[in-house]
């Protein structure tokens, strides 16, 4: 899509977020096809996994693996189902939505909620702070070097790989997840959603337990969503932190460049992008968050402008994941905690 170039830039952005947000209606075949082949295929995973291990068949945690990308695919459609874009009807977004955190112990409007607030004001100065925020949050060197030894020395322990990447997941989707974390009281909506998975979930896994063992549902479950947490949690970080990415504070910061100078897009394979619902297609993502996923490459694709957006591989995604924590406010770059005294 070509644009005058005579226009200032305001109105360019203007007419590409319009030519972008013409990518939000979606198929229904599609979305009904999303569902239909992602959300039993990760149930008839897990039976197949139980029914192996019922009879010492250990191979079975073989599937474990498929069950855990089947999990964060199951992942993707709740959140799509948070922004409405996955049906047209808000009722049939809710109703898939609220099925798919049984499997991703994920509290659908508790996440739906504070995600939409990530949404209104990511890389955004003015607006940091939020809890629910941690991974794409930011701290600034002056913040960080207005901290005491012992509050640096805190932070930097919380922002080391291990803890961040490998042991907080898992601690966020199995423990955290299940309080209303973060959240003001007059979100009854989202507390009693909060207390009412809980309760489906007490349910579902204690009547496992009772058939096939409490530590086989513990290791089924531990073996799915450890490496499914991991993924999720990395890609949410590196989409939001990542080198030569830009915040800004009121009144410079807009949605046009948070998404295109906030967001990486990231080229995974393309059994990856399956798993992943290509939600590597950040920017386009934060730009018309009611565009489906399985319409975010096309959008891309149609709009040669967004070619200078940041493009990260896998292995740059790892690279970043430990890298550019704080933001530096006089040079306009994010920088690395070991630079910083």
């Amino acid at each position: 899509m070509k644009y005058d170039k005579k226009n200032n830039p305001e109105t360019v952005h203007n007419e590409i977020m319009k030519s972008v947000k013409k990518y939000q209606n979606p198929i229904l075949s599609s979305s009904i096809f999303q569902v239909a082949s992602t959300i039993p295929s990760l149930i008839l995973c897990y039976y197949l996994i139980y029914y192996g291990l019922k009879r010492d068949f250990f191979w079975s945690l073989l599937l474990t693996p498929i069950a855990s990308g089947l999990s964060i695919r199951t992942f993707i459609l709740q959140h799509d189902c948070g922004h409405g874009s996955l049906f047209k009807s808000r009722r049939v977004n809710d109703f898939i939505g609220w099925l798919c955190s049984l499997l991703t112990l994920t509290p659908y409007d508790h996440w739906k909620k504070h995600h939409s607030l990530h949404h209104a004001s990511w890389n955004n100065l003015d607006t940091r702070g939020r809890i629910s925020d941690f991974y794409s949050d930011c701290m600034t060197v002056a913040d960080y070097q207005k901290m005491t030894r012992l509050k640096k020395f805190f932070y930097r322990m919380s922002k080391q790989s291990f803890l961040t990447i490998f042991l907080m997941p898992p601690i966020i989707f199995f423990i955290v997840y299940r309080f209303a974390f973060d959240t003001p009281l007059h979100w009854v909506r989202e507390r009693v959603g909060v207390y009412a998975t809980n309760i489906c979930l007490l349910g579902i896994y204690g009547t496992l337990s009772l058939y096939l063992g409490l530590k086989s549902v513990i290791l089924v479950s531990f073996m799915v969503i450890y490496p499914a947490s991991i993924i999720g949690v990395w890609l949410f970080l590196i989409q939001h932190k990542f080198e030569n990415v830009q915040w800004s504070a009121h009144p410079e910061w807009n949605s046009y460049d948070a998404a295109v100078m906030g967001c990486s897009f990231l080229r995974l394979p393309r059994v990856m992008r399956w798993f992943t619902g290509d939600i590597g297609t950040h920017h386009i993502h934060h730009m018309a968050p009611g565009i489906p996923n399985y319409r975010l490459v096309s959008c891309h694709d149609a709009h040669p402008v967004f070619q200078g957006v940041k493009i990260l591989n896998w292995r740059d995604g790892i690279r970043e994941a430990r890298t550019n924590v704080l933001w530096d406010e006089k040079t306009k770059t994010m920088v690395n905690l070991h630079s910083v005294r």
